[in-house]
This record gives C-alpha cells, structure tokens and sequence, in this order.
C-alpha cells in the first residue's frame, strides 16, 4: 500500500485532473478572431483577480524564479493599461494577489510571505511577524473585511492587528503525515460563512469550530485548486476524489448541500460562473497528457443534465487564472500571458510572434575587460598575484532581436575611445595602448545564432510547458581594428520587469587579441621580450546589456 500511495503522490505532482469523455463542441478557428495589443505581461498567469473600480490584477511568476503582479485599468489609454505593482519590491514568486474593501493590496508569494501595500508604503509579513508559513498560494477576504492566508502551513487570519494560525486536525484519510492537507491552494467564504478550502492533500470545509474532511463515498477529495459557489448557492469544485479500481476518478464537481455530482471528467484550475449562468473553468482535459489544457465554457441550460455542452474556447499547453471583468468579457492565463475574450474575439496582450526590437540601453550597459601577465609575482614563497587589472569600455547604440521570448539577432556598437589601457600594478604605470582607437573608434558585434537547450522550453512541476529565461550561447561576428571574426560565448537572457519593456543579458566572451592583429607584449613574443613577461593573449570580455522595447 505505501508504494502505491507513493506512486500515486508522484502522479499528482505530474498530473491536476482532467479526461474528455463529455459532450463537446469545438468551435470552429473562424468563429473566434484573434487581435494582438503588444502591451502586456508575458508571465505566467496564476491568478487573475477584481481590483475596485473595474480594474484587474494579475499575478504570477514571470520565470522559473521570479515573478510579478499587475493592473490592468481599462479605464487608462492603450500602451499605459498595464502597472507593475510590485516593482519597488525584491524579486519574489508572486502567485496571488487582492484588493481589500478599504483599497490596501495584498501580495501572496511562495517565497517571502506577504507584502502589503496601503498606497503609501509596503508592508512585509513573515513567520517572524506569526504568519503560518512563508509559502502562501492564496490570499481572500471574508465578509467581515478578515484577511485569510492559505500557507504550506495551514491558514493564517489576519484581522488588522495579528495573526491567528489554524491547521486542520483530522486524521488524514489518505496522507499518513497530514503535511499536504495543511498545503493550502485556495479559499472561498459561502453564503453561511463558511471556508472552503482547498489543499495539495485533503479539502475541507471550516465552519469557525471544526474542520471537516470533503468526502464522496467515504472518500476525500485529493488536489483541490478550484472551488467557487453559484448563484444557487452551488459548490463546485476540481479534484480528485479516492482511488478506486486503479484509477484517477478526478473532475469537475457540484455540491448541493447534501450530494456530490461529478458534472465534468474534465478538471480545472480555476472555476468562475458568468452573469449567463455559464461555467467556466481553465485546466488540464486528458489525463494522458497534462500538457494539454483548455478554456472551457460549460452552456448553464444543460448544466444539470447527464452530458453538459462544454465548448473549448481555447487549448494549450497550461491555462490557469480565469475572470469574468464588469463588462462580460473573461480574462484568462496561461504560460506565456493574459488574453480577453468578448464572445468574438480574443485579445492576446502580449505579441508572442514576430520580432520585437529591443534597444540597448547605453547608460545601463557596459563591457568590462580583464587580461593578466603570464607570469606572477612573488614575495619568497607568497604569491602576490598576477597583475591582472579590469578596465571598461561604453557602449555607442545596438539593438537585440527578440523572437517569442528567444533571442534571435541584434548588433552592438563599442566606442573604443572610452577604453581604460592595462596597468602595470607594480609600477603603476600604463603600458601602451592595446587599440589604435585614432583609426578604429568603434568595434562592432553582430549576432548571427543563438542556441538554446531544449528548445528553450522547460516543463514545470505543474506539469505545464512554458518559454523560460535561462542560458544560452550566442555566435556572432566581432570587428575590432578593422578586422572581423567569429566567436561564441555563453550568456544568460531574462525580462527583467515581467512585462515587454526591458531584457537584460549577461556573457562572458574570451578572445585571443592576437587574432585581431593586437600583438603588443604578447605571450607568443614571450622569448623575444626583453622585459621578461609578457600580457596573456587571451582576454576576458564580461558584458552586461539592457535593453529596453
């Protein structure tokens, strides 16, 4: 039995729900039109929320470390919609985020604990301050204006002053330990005041005095990040309930107060019912492949009949946050950014085809040089170094290519008048200058490939596929003193802001300067030197480039 409940705890690491089987109906690509508006952030979408005023706030990782939130005021004009709110503050993993009754925000991160902001100043809440955990997946209101978080420690209540921690203390149904039914993902209030809670372990419902475990036919749910109540007063929820026959029965569910009903094999991320009654969801369809994942739109007249219409409005890899905004159009995410959709059309907010020009940033950007004397120096048996020294050159003006995240192309101008010459440090003294930077003011770079592993790609624990930041190696043509060459060199690329404003890339390139005709005091000339050293021909380059859209 424990190798099985091994198993199956890897299968759902891998795995949220999901399975066809349903009555569906694929809209056709014509039916639904497509507009881009490159504008808007190219994270990976976890949650969407309601700001006030109609406004709406995304959060989400931006890669595989770090992440951002935004709003979006459709109220601003276009190129100006988007706001990253948390750009005064230190990376982090931001994975949910609220907007209080009196207009304070709350930042949920799986790494740092909460950050709060009442429009004056940032707040930062930790273990420290008594918070349960300082991995915290969601974040809610109730209706008496407390403040709930859903922690990889059970739930912390915050009622303005301090904090209050609960874990739930049944006896696990399923996991031994009980750690992953404490592993909170997310918490709504019903119409009675209680919370339900979902969990990476059991759900459950807390009333204010007791816990209780959801069960199906003795039961528990299993993997619950999607729960939403109707207007009926409906509970609906995703997960995966028992494992019974060798199998995953996992799902879309509905609660009536008294009987659990599996309306859907399909399972969901995220739940929300529009103002027509619809219910929407974004989640995995195929529980032989997570990857593949859908928006899907359940038509409220056939809810409560044996086979629901379910429309896909759209698939991929990974959707996950789902909103319907004040105007009726629903917002939803996936592994690469936000969409809108109308009824018509949807609205991606982010170009992720063609190239996009990024301009460098000469005042942020700089090349630093080091080179070094063959030989050391010593003081009897204490080595006292090298001698090598660092110099730095400005750069002109440039430009990098961007193709869907990936770095495709772009040149780079160097005034090599602004170069520092090597220094002698047991004299002090400048030897001569490397450069004839009379007759060659600019050296030139010109990426001509850039290699990525995988793809560039890299699946995640949620078993989605997504474009991420990382490293790669550049090839290019180097012209120093008039005099062209190919090299490659190893570099890392990351958006530095979450959204399609700036990209920073750092390398290291090491050259032979003698392969540009850059001979001075070189080490193959070492024999003949009459000062008894020589400066090593190799050379390192360490670049720093920004570059803005």
């Amino acid at each position: 039995m424990n190798k099985l409940v091994h198993v199956y705890l890897l299968f759902l690491v891998l795995v949220f729900c999901t399975s066809c089987g349903q009555n569906q109906t694929n809209l056709p690509n014509d039916d639904i039109k497509t507009e881009i508006k490159d504008i808007g952030p190219n994270i990976m979408v976890r949650n969407i929320k309601k700001g006030r005023n109609g406004t709406i706030l995304i959060a989400g990782p931006n890669n595989s470390l770090f992440g951002d939130v935004f709003r979006y005021d459709p109220r601003r004009a276009v190129g100006k919609s988007f706001i990253n709110l948390t750009s005064k503050i230190s990376q982090h993993r931001f994975w949910d985020v609220l907007e209080d009754r009196k207009g304070n925000l709350w930042f949920a991160t799986t790494d740092s604990g909460v950050y709060y902001n009442n429009g004056k100043s940032f707040q930062h809440f930790t273990t420290r301050d008594g918070l349960a955990d300082n991995r915290v997946m969601s974040v809610y209101e109730d209706k008496a204006g407390i403040i709930w978080f859903g922690t990889g420690n059970g739930l912390s209540r915050y009622d303005g002053k301090s904090f209050r921690n609960f874990k739930n203390p049944n006896e696990p149904l399923f996991y031994k330990d009980g750690h992953l039914n404490n592993d909170i993902t997310t918490i709504i209030e019903d119409k009675t005041g209680k919370l339900w809670v979902g969990a990476r372990g059991e759900a459950f419902v807390y009333d204010g005095k007791k816990f209780t475990t959801l069960t199906h036919q003795g039961e528990p749910f299993l993997e619950v990040w999607g729960i939403m109540e109707d207007r009926k007063g409906n509970i609906w929820l995703s997960g995966f309930n028992g494992f019974k026959g060798g199998r995953l029965p996992g799902g879309l569910w509905r609660y009536d107060d008294s009987t659990f009903t599996k309306v859907s094999e399909r399972g969901a991320y995220a739940i929300i019912e529009d103002k027509k009654g619809d219910i929407w969801t974004t989640g995995p369809v195929n529980p032989a492949n997570s990857t593949f994942q859908a928006l899907s739109r359940y038509d409220a007249k056939s809810l409560y009949g044996n086979k629901p219409t379910v429309t896909e409005i759209r698939s991929g890899n990974a959707f996950l946050g789902l909103l319907e905004a004040n105007d009726g159009s629903v917002w939803f995410g996936d592994a690469t950014g936000v969409y809108r959709y109308d009824g018509k059309t949807i609205t991606d907010f982010y170009n992720k085809e063609g190239q996009k020009k990024y301009i460098i940033d000469t005042k942020q950007s700089v090349v630093i040089w080091k080179a070094s004397w063959l030989l050391g120096e010593w003081a009897g048996s204490k080595f006292l170094g090298d001698g090598s020294n660092t110099g730095k050159v400005d750069l002109l003006k440039g430009e990098l290519l961007i193709e869907n995240r990936h770095l495709v192309g772009g040149a780079i101008g160097v005034d090599m008048n602004t170069i520092e010459n090597f220094v002698d440090q047991r004299s002090l003294n400048k030897m001569p200058a490397f450069f004839d930077v009379k007759k060659f003011p600019v050296s030139t770079f010109a990426i001509t490939k850039v290699e990525t592993g995988n793809d560039g790609n890299v699946k995640v624990n949620d078993g989605s596929i997504r474009v991420n930041d990382g490293n790669i190696k550049v090839t290019g043509n180097l012209t120093i003193e008039g005099i062209t060459k190919a090299v490659t060199f190893p570099a890392k690329m990351y958006f530095k802001d979450g959204m399609d404003g700036t990209v920073e890339l750092n390398g290291t390139l090491i050259i032979d300067r003698t392969d540009w005709g850059i001979n001075y005091a070189s080490e193959k000339h070492f024999y003949q030197s009459k000062s008894g050293n020589a400066i090593l021909d190799d050379v390192k380059l360490l670049m720093k480039i920004v570059a803005k859209k």
